[in-house]
């Protein structure tokens, strides 16, 4: 009889002895595929997705050899997740729905912890926010029902897990979404405000808050330059008017700068005014970068505060690049005009005072 339990023992026991070391494979892969050398951007992007590949890999295995180990659904999460990132890079529709689908299938089960249901959950609103691009390069028109589609699942996440501290940062991120449905944008605002427990969420959303009471509004903007002269958006009225918000450290709003004085060149003369913000700690190199851009004629003001200036506080700036566009009247017409500014800018200016 000890002979039989011995013989029916070993083999769980070389199983879990055999899960624990595919976990090991996984949490070492979870590190990263380690510090880039000098390689060129197109093999440091195919590194990347090796290491992606690689770890899509371990966790598929561990899914199917595993089942009934208690890891297995940290690992179907994971696995989604690592599935749409890759498809993500690799522009692959197929790898990103196949994500969504196993991640709402976890979200059915009932029987399931209410972690992992909310962790699903949360996966897939945060992986549908990565993907909107991707999934309007694929069907045309996608766009508008991928940002509905996450505003609401936000919505019903806060309303399923309303104790879960990610929900007011996700009502937050998807109210990103509802720049041009001001009134929208504030009821997901006042919902996230109702449920943020921490202070970083509390400060953005009060930020959103604060962009939105302004929109439509004129107001009192004025500041010192890098010239050493006053600029004041009252003295522009008449025109159309771009404030930028930006900063050398982040490459992302250098590069929109860039693109964006682009089609400033390409606007009738004198109809349009731009002025931006840097929100350097080192004056002088918010004047080198706009040297290097050409832009050095703009009126640019830095204080050396960044995120602490009182115009950027009292805008209630907190994301890079945010672009305010003003009309004729000096009233500010969007509340970021990353995406679309060429039509809204072209728009403004065939309007009659």
């Amino acid at each position: 009889m000890k002979i039989l339990l011995l013989a029916l023992i070993l083999p769980v026991s070389a199983l879990a002895s055999d899960a624990d070391t595919a976990w090991a494979t996984i949490e070492r892969l979870r590190q990263g595929p380690g510090q880039p050398t000098a390689e060129a951007p197109e093999e440091v992007v195919q590194r990347m997705r090796a290491h992606l590949a690689a770890q899509e890999r371990a966790l598929g295995e561990f899914i199917t050899r595993y089942p009934d180990d208690p890891r297995r659904y940290e690992a179907e999460i994971e696995y989604a997740g690592i599935l749409s990132t890759l498809g993500a890079s690799l522009s692959d529709r197929l790898r990103v729905d196949k994500s969504l689908q196993r991640l709402a299938a976890l979200e059915r089960i009932k029987s399931l912890p209410s972690k992992v249901r909310a962790d699903a959950a949360f996966q897939r609103i945060t992986t549908t926010m990565q993907t909107v691009n991707l999934a309007a390069a694929a069907r045309p028109g996608e766009t508008a029902r991928a940002k509905n589609t996450i505003v609401e699942s936000a919505q019903n996440f806060a309303g399923n897990y309303p104790d879960d501290r990610r929900a007011a940062r996700l009502l937050a991120e998807a109210a990103t979404l509802l720049d041009d449905q001001p009134s929208r944008k504030r009821k997901v605002l006042e919902q996230a405000e109702s449920l943020s427990r921490d202070n970083a969420t509390k400060s953005r959303i009060k930020d959103d808050l604060t962009r939105l009471a302004l929109l439509g509004q004129d107001m009192d903007l004025s500041f010192e330059t890098l010239q050493g002269e006053r600029w004041s958006l009252a003295e522009q009225r008449g025109r159309v008017t771009a404030v930028i918000f930006w900063a050398g450290w982040s490459p992302p709003s250098v590069a929109w700068l860039a693109e964006f004085a682009k089609l400033a060149r390409s606007l009738p003369e004198g109809r349009v005014s731009v002025a931006t913000v840097s929100l350097d700690k080192q004056i002088g190199n918010a004047g080198e970068t706009m040297t290097k851009l050409g832009l050095s004629a703009w009126p640019t003001a830095c204080s050396g505060a960044g995120w602490e200036d009182p115009l950027v506080r009292r805008l209630g700036i907190n994301a890079l690049p945010t672009a305010f566009v003003f009309d004729k009247e000096g009233r500010l017409r969007t509340l970021n005009a990353r995406q679309g500014y060429e039509s809204l800018i072209r728009q403004l200016v065939a309007e009659q005072k």
